[in-house]
């Protein structure tokens, strides 16, 4: 039952990362920049978390390790992941690069294998190669390339790769509680982008009110809820599944852009989302008959 919920979880993750774009479209329009979003997505959620520790009653103790391992993880998966990605999109087509970056389920089995040397089961290279079937699809053949871009792109999966295996195997959720370690991760990962947004000044008093309400509810929705949802699914389930299942954001975002964005949906795309949900209902199928060894 706590497996189920784990899929669940992670799903739900997807969906709401995956509506990000459409989200953050409007929070742009009202007059912040990349940089500013990054750092209001992770300070909005801070004083929600310390209330949800104190009425838990989990503790605000922190030792200087773990302060250490959250630094790592704030670096990895809330600063160098997005810029990595968004100078990406500067040189290659941005499906392009958003499919290079999902990439890092991959990614997080390989290191898995050479880190920690875990074997991996048969049905899990499956899903895998069917997820990354599925997302290259969602590549433009006909879009701007550089290598460059390329380079950057992937180096984003990496880094997010990294931080999804570490927040696996870092212990961190169950030494602290779940509540405390999500509440220290946004505080540290608030210090992190917080020079990005200054020296980019784009954090300016010019913003309209319906700006700031816009900009807090999407960082309440993609930062609070949608990490909540990814970091209790990657307890339960494992780094390696729950990153797999992760490749179903970039249908919701193709679904909701072509719904309210009107963009165009290509017949390769049409078969890359059938290949992505067809390699996430055989994970939970499979995963509920086999418990994933991470």
């Amino acid at each position: 039952m706590k497996q189920a919920k784990g899929y669940v979880s992670t799903l739900l993750s997807a969906i709401i990362y995956g509506a990000g774009p459409l989200m953050v479209t409007l929070v742009y329009r009202s007059g912040f920049g990349v940089n500013a979003v990054s750092f209001l997505r992770v300070i909005f959620p801070i004083p929600v978390l310390a209330l949800i520790v104190f009425l838990r009653r989990e503790s605000f103790a922190i030792r200087g390790s773990q302060i250490l391992k959250i630094l790592f993880l704030g670096v990895m998966g809330s600063v160098l992941t997005s810029q990595l990605l968004f100078r990406a999109i500067h040189h290659i087509d941005t499906g392009t690069a958003t499919a290079l970056n999902f990439t890092y389920p991959v990614l997080v089995i390989l290191l898995d294998k050479i880190l920690y040397k875990q074997r991996s089961n048969r049905y899990l290279w499956i899903a895998v190669a069917l997820c990354f079937a599925g997302v290259m699809l969602f590549c433009n053949p006909h879009g701007t390339f550089t290598w460059k871009g390329f380079f950057l792109a992937l180096g984003s999966a990496l880094s997010f790769g990294l931080y999804v295996l570490y927040l696996d195997r870092s212990g961190l959720m169950e030494e602290m509680g779940f509540y405390s370690f999500t509440f220290y991760f946004f505080l540290i990962s608030s210090v992190l982008t917080l020079p990005f947004a200054v020296f980019s000044g784009e954090l300016n008093c010019s913003i309209q009110p319906t700006g700031w309400i816009l900009a807090a509810g999407f960082s309440l929705l993609d930062g609070l809820l949608a990490t909540i949802f990814q970091q209790y699914g990657v307890e339960t389930i494992g780094g390696r599944a729950a990153s797999i299942l992760s490749a179903v954001e970039p249908v919701t975002s193709a679904s909701l852009g072509a719904i309210f964005l009107h963009e165009v949906i290509q017949t390769r795309n049409i078969c890359g989302m059938v290949l992505i949900i067809i390699s996430t209902v055989y994970l939970m199928v499979k995963g509920s008959d086999q418990q994933d060894p991470s």
